[in-house]
């Protein structure tokens, strides 16, 4: 903020010489105009093939040649839930990624509610060629877990979207062997809720998790305290037998847990500094749907703001160096009464002679910077 309502952030202006120049926005007056800086000061942010994106208030260059996928099949497994309507709209606005469809479960909220919140954000994106399908109401063995105090009675905050006008196209389970199968070693599974639908699909047709080109799961929690209990994050506690038949499949599995998720956050102040600089229907929808687990938070620490878990999985199929991934030995607890859905990481030196648990990719590192960019430009736009 400079004045009077006056927001200032840094963009390509639309000048003919292409320079980066600070801009004021008066978003009272709707108008803008730029303030030229020293040619040092302008030097130090410009460079060959580089685009604006939002970072913390201020529009900062982001290097176009990251890493990326082209034309990424994805499948999203998800239980939308305020991170997970984020996530769809990240992974929708991505070039790099064709969703073939979205799967729910029960999880965040119930199954019925997620499938419809999915349409709901699907419309309001004008992306209804995207085909949702509804999964699992129960988890294989334990009574169904829900965050309805974090993400409120409709699963998306205070966000208001109109009921659907279509709904779900069959059940997640037959699409998801079916796809694995048609298009097997191409299709990428990103799996942002409780994992029943890819258990039970694994169930169904043992072996088909492996005939995808990888499975991203957010979930678990390494050396991170636990969200829900003391070591448990909540998707492998929602359903922990699901987490450990997947872990265990043999697929080609990156796990995604708390020890990266919560290294990107974003907080209120970036979210209305976007809004009032850019005031977009999908960076009102996040604001919107943001303020009931802001608010659940504020209550429970001087958190101000959001972990982005769900994103992250998305983030990281489109840009691999996002986060530092390492491989560790691991397993899902099932039984534990304290410890269920925990990740039990073997870390023996020297490891021993009977090799315990299954190697697995983990994040374990997020850039922020350079997520936030690709988030705030994508989702926030």
């Amino acid at each position: 903020m400079v004045a009077g309502g006056v927001v200032r952030f840094e963009m390509f202006y639309g000048m003919s010489d292409n320079k980066w120049r600070w801009v004021d926005i008066d978003s009272a007056r709707g108008r803008a105009g730029y303030v030229p800086r020293d040619r040092d000061e302008r030097a130090a942010h410009e460079g060959a093939g580089q685009t604006p994106a939002w970072v913390g208030g201020a529009m900062k260059p982001v290097n176009e040649e990251q890493p990326v996928n082209e034309d990424q099949p994805v499948i999203l497994d998800m239980d939308p839930g305020v991170d997970d309507a984020l996530a769809i709209v990240l992974a929708a606005h991505s070039p790099e990624l064709r969703v073939t469809g979205i799967c729910t479960v029960s999880g965040n909220v119930p199954v019925d509610l997620g499938t419809a919140n999915s349409l709901k954000i699907l419309e309001m994106m004008g992306r209804t060629d995207i085909t949702v399908y509804a999964g699992g109401e129960r988890p294989l063995r334990r009574k169904p877990v829900h965050a309805l105090e974090v993400h409120g009675a409709s699963g998306l905050g205070e966000a208001e979207l109109p009921p659907p006008r279509s709904g779900p196209a069959g059940p997640a389970v037959p699409f998801l062997v079916d796809a694995l199968t048609e298009m097997a070693g191409e299709i990428v599974v990103i799996a942002t809720g409780p994992l029943t639908n890819l258990a039970r699909a694994e169930m169904l047709v043992p072996g088909v998790l492996g005939r995808a080109k990888e499975v991203v799961v957010m979930g678990g929690a390494l050396r991170e305290p636990g969200n829900v209990a003391p070591r448990s994050e909540f998707n492998f506690f929602a359903d922990p037998h699901a987490a450990r038949l997947v872990v265990n499949s043999g697929a080609n599995l990156t796990l995604v847990p708390l020890d990266a998720t919560r290294q990107v956050f974003l907080s209120r102040q970036e979210i209305q500094q976007q809004l009032t600089a850019v005031p977009t229907t999908y960076a009102a929808f996040c604001e919107a749907a943001t303020r009931t687990p802001m608010a659940w938070a504020r209550q429970r620490s001087d958190c101000d703001g959001i972990h982005l878990h769900d994103p992250l999985a998305v983030a990281l199929v489109i840009d691999r160096e996002l986060c530092g991934v390492e491989s560790r030995r691991l397993d899902v607890e099932t039984e534990g009464q304290l410890t269920a859905g925990m990740v039990v990481v073997d870390e023996r030196h020297p490891p021993p002679a009977e090799p315990w648990g299954t190697e697995t990719r983990c994040a374990l590192s997020a850039d922020r910077q350079r997520f936030m960019q690709m988030f705030m430009a994508r989702v926030l736009r």
